[in-house]
């Protein structure tokens, strides 16, 4: 080898130093070479370590360019996380990177490939894993890497990216790579910063041409977050290679749920939630006597259990109401305005999110489970309708919170259900489910659910199947027959199927396409029988309120719907969800 290379440390770099430690994820006790500054210094070949400070100068750059990546969604809603998945994703990897300390270049791509598979967010952060992927077969069996070598790396990777989508569309981040693998393989170029500066030249090419390639971004003149995301990412290692300073943006996975939500003035403070132990209470004298001390209440029995949710300003007086009835077996109680106004403010300094769970299980100990149900939650009142619809498993996540790979691997290995059935609940957390199916060696099937309230109507339907029928069929058949309906805030300007968005508009979602606009989240729904819902079929509408909207405005909303359809049934419930004051499902 003629030369190595340094990722310089993130922060306090002493930029005339010719010399410097790689930190952060790379290990501290490793010390790498001086960088090559002299011109006949090339660097012809790379090994593992080198390629190491490569990757993790590429998080660096990805963690740099996060909000602007972020930005580039076309859609005005609160979901623009392309640059946040893709640098979460490949920070996964490189901490799995860290514990396992690899010796050799098979046990460092291994190592890359399976952190990310664990750790992919988001359709960007799947991609991303199987461009990883890709490039780890490739390199697996290789000491050291030249300039062929990568190329092949890259070539492999367009090959597994490619077969990991369903319907690869042109104009993404899979066009952009295969550019990339195209300009390499015509590529004679020995020196790797001469090689991948020529790389990047075309995948730069390649990203503004994506513009054109899509509608979508042809009207919002933006190009592809994905691609801008993977150029980045070799732009990093390539400033790395130039012994270029990349400066990190230091996400961390509070970087998951950006700050839409302003503060506010909760009417019950305290979400509470108590384990009553009998199944027998009487359920409407409780349901009155607590609705008149807080809302949002939910009430699930089973087997000799009673769990009973509420949203109320005197928690204690409520526990020791139901002490009337039954011991309480267990119970927690939740400040809510404080979470409220600590997330208004953003994440608390030296906040270890870590520690979150990513997964509740309910009822996966026993051995004559024979279907187990998982499903994404967007809010606390989701939780609550999901867990007494019979779910084992639910996981938290939703807009700009997109689970990771391991947060549907982890609980469904854990259960002892014979076959499971998964509600994504979230276009972009689909192939993160489906992700994680293959990683398991189980009974899995992921469902098309593109929303928390079709998952609810199979639910429903699941519960009269039988153990002779086609039970997937039925979750099927109820996804698809359950249109669904959000209200947002528009996060900024944008031009979208026509209508022209301004920052601050309430917008009306019907099964993800925008169908109007309105000045508060009652005037967007007032467009709803606009919509190209067939309802001379349906006969019941749900609504869900969010965390962020008023009950008093949820009530006086539900009594428009009411006037509004007269021939259907109005069904209000409390969410709890984030960003979307009101979503609802028409059936």
């Amino acid at each position: 080898m003629t030369g190595s290379l340094c990722l310089l440390q993130h922060d306090g770099d002493r930029a005339g130093e010719s010399r410097a430690e790689c930190r952060g994820l790379v290990h501290s006790r490793r010390k790498r070479k001086r960088i090559a500054t002299l011109p006949e210094d090339i660097l012809k070949e790379i090994g593992y370590s080198e390629l190491e400070a490569l990757f993790t100068a590429a998080l660096a750059s990805l963690e740099s360019r996060k909000a602007f990546i972020n930005s580039l969604n076309v859609f005005p809603v609160p979901d623009g996380d392309t640059g946040t998945n893709m640098s979460l994703t490949l920070r996964t990897a490189l901490e799995e990177v860290q514990k396992s300390q690899p010796k050799s270049m098979k046990e460092l791509v291994s190592t890359l490939s399976a952190g990310s598979l664990i750790g992919a967010r988001g359709n960007s952060g799947v991609i991303l894993s199987q461009i990883i992927r890709g490039m780890a077969t490739a390199a697996d069996s290789k000491p050291v890497l030249t300039t062929t070598d990568f190329t092949q790396m890259l070539t492999k990777a367009t090959e597994v990216a490619y077969k990991a989508v369903v319907t690869p569309v042109e104009g993404t981040i899979l066009t952009v790579v295969r550019r990339m693998a195209e300009s390499a393989a015509g590529l004679h170029q020995e020196d790797y910063t001469d090689y991948l500066a020529e790389v990047i030249r075309t995948g730069r090419q390649a990203v503004m041409e994506t513009t054109g390639q899509l509608p979508a971004l042809a009207e919002a003149h933006v190009v592809d977050a994905g691609a801008e995301g993977l150029v980045t990412l070799l732009e990093g290692m390539l400033m790395s290679l130039r012994g270029e300073t990349v400066a990190s943006g230091k996400l961390t996975l509070e970087d998951e749920i950006e700050e839409h939500v302003g503060p506010q003035d909760l009417t019950y403070r305290y979400d509470t939630v108590i384990l009553v132990a009998s199944d027998t209470l009487p359920e409407s004298q409780i349901r009155a006597k607590l609705t008149e001390r807080g809302d949002s209440l939910v009430m699930a029995s089973a087997g000799g259990l009673t769990k009973i949710h509420v949203h109320t300003n005197e928690p204690y007086d409520t526990i020791q109401y139901l002490m009337k009835f039954a011991p309480i077996r267990e119970g927690r109680i939740e400040d809510m305005q404080y979470q409220a106004n600590e997330y208004a403010s953003g994440p608390a300094s030296g906040a270890d999110s870590s520690s979150k769970p990513l997964a509740s299980t309910d009822g996966c100990g026993d051995e004559d489970v024979q279907r187990a149900y998982v499903v994404v939650s967007p809010g606390p009142g989701f939780d609550e309708i999901f867990r007494k619809l019979g779910a084992q498993i639910i996981v938290s996540g939703g807009d700009t919170m997109n689970p990771p790979t391991e947060a549907f691997v982890d609980p469904i290995n854990a259960c002892n259900a014979k076959s499971f059935l998964v509600f994504p609940n979230n276009k972009n957390i689909i192939m993160a489910a489906q992700q994680a199916a293959d990683l398991i060696d189980k009974d899995v099937h992921v469902l098309n659910a593109r929303h928390p309230v079709q998952a609810i109507s199979a639910l429903v339907q699941l519960a009269s199947c039988g153990p002779d029928d086609d039970c997937l069929t039925v979750a099927n058949q109820a996804i698809e027959s359950t249109d669904f309906f959000a209200v947002t805030c528009a996060t900024k300007n944008a031009t979208v199927s026509g209508m022209l968005v301004h920052e601050g508009d309430y917008m009306l979602l019907v099964d993800d396409k925008l169908v109007g606009l309105g000045q508060s989240v009652e005037g967007a729904l007032a467009h709803l029988s606009e919509s190209p819902i067939t309802w001379n079929d349906k006969s019941l509408v749900s609504v869900y309120r969010g965390a962020d909207f008023a009950e008093a405005s949820f009530d006086a909303l539900v009594a428009t719907l009411t006037r509004q359809f007269p021939d259907l049934e109005i069904q209000p419930y409390y969410g709890g969800q984030a960003f979307y004051g009101v979503v609802g499902s028409v059936e």
